[in-house]
């Protein structure tokens, strides 16, 4: 395997200090024409191409934007880094993507190595809530050894209320899902969540308790089902609740995952939607549009929410002081068939 060529070989042909090198790399206007000249010829004829991570450690800083996402699997996720794709390229920024896999430990480890990196700014969804007082020391330590501009995309966790942020009215969402179930005589209406540890699981909960509230309808919690936002668990749960004697006549998905789970049991019984229960989903599935479903969902554009957050950071960098902001967008309900 042919040596790699270096800065310093770069600076014994070139005749120069590898100081030198590094201004020419960094386009300082304190080197003569001639010499940066002739740095360049030598960097041509090498087909040389410097290192990005050497160029960020040497410059204390870098056109890099770091982003961590809990399951970058999930369409959801994809949507979002498409959106902050389309704004990072205009604005020439490089992209670190990192998956947490919702791991506390993966998501210490990812902004670890950020932190290596120099980024420029920091797009971040939580692996987890940060409830204890001892994970809530540690992620704040970690964020500000960043030593740069943070936003908080989908998860709104108060432990990290301190950064700007970008998130969904999930609640609203929910709240007008269920209400619409209950405008179509529906009274026993199940919710399909997550375990209330997580505070996308609150925030739609809330949702769900509310329209029932104002439409005089008791909570009946055989119909809340917490699982974990995945698919397997989702398929679980639904199997569960589908084979209960008294049985919801329509469900809310918490998230396109758990739609998936559900939709795979209630084919498994050979039963269809609506005629034999009725669904809201949280998210769209493409796939499901594809082959005309029907499927009922709340639309939450990633998309946009990536779009945002990636502005949102560039506002923070250019402006360190402006007041703290919390964009919060709203879903829309699609509704096909009920």
């Amino acid at each position: 395997m042919p040596k790699e060529f270096t800065i310093n070989d770069i600076a014994k042909e070139a005749r120069v200090s590898k100081a030198t090198v590094s201004r020419v790399l960094n386009d300082s206007a304190s080197v003569k024409r001639e010499t940066k000249e002739r740095v360049l010829k030598v960097m041509a004829d090498r087909h040389f191409t410097p290192s990005t991570m050497a160029r960020n450690l040497s410059q204390q800083s870098s056109n890099t934007i770091g982003i961590i996402v809990p399951d970058i699997d999930n369409p959801f996720f994809g949507e979002i880094l498409r959106g902050v794709t389309e704004i990072a390229d205009e604005c020439s920024y490089t992209l670190i993507c990192c998956n947490s896999d919702d791991s506390l430990e993966k998501d210490r480890k990812a902004l670890m190595m950020l932190k290596g990196h120099r980024i420029r700014g920091l797009l971040y969804t939580p692996a987890v809530d940060y409830t204890t007082k001892e994970q809530r020391r540690e992620i704040g330590k970690l964020l500000k050894d960043l030593n740069a501009p943070v936003v908080i995309m989908d998860r709104q966790a108060d432990s990290l209320d301190e950064y700007d942020g970008v998130f969904f009215d999930d609640e609203k969402g929910i709240y007008e899902a269920a209400m619409c179930l209950i405008g179509k005589g529906h009274r026993k209406i199940a919710l399909l969540n997550a375990t209330m540890d997580r505070v996308l699981a609150r925030t739609r909960y809330r949702g769900y308790e509310k329209a029932l509230k104002e439409a005089g309808i008791p909570l009946d919690r055989r119909y809340v089902f917490e699982g974990d936002y995945h698919m397997t668990k989702a398929y679980q749960l639904s199997r569960e609740m589908l084979s209960m004697e008294d049985r919801p006549t329509a469900v809310i998905t918490g998230n396109n995952r758990t739609s998936l789970g559900f939709l795979k049991a209630l084919y498994e019984r050979h039963e269809s939607l609506p005629k034999d229960i009725a669904c809201i989903g949280l998210d769209r599935i493409e796939a499901l549009d594809i082959i005309d479903s029907k499927f009922n969902y709340i639309e939450r554009d990633a998309k946009m929410m990536g779009r945002e957050a990636i502005r949102l950071l560039n506002e923070r960098i250019a402006c360190p002081d402006q007041c703290l902001k919390h964009i919060i967008l709203n879903p829309a309900l699609r509704i096909r068939e009920l």
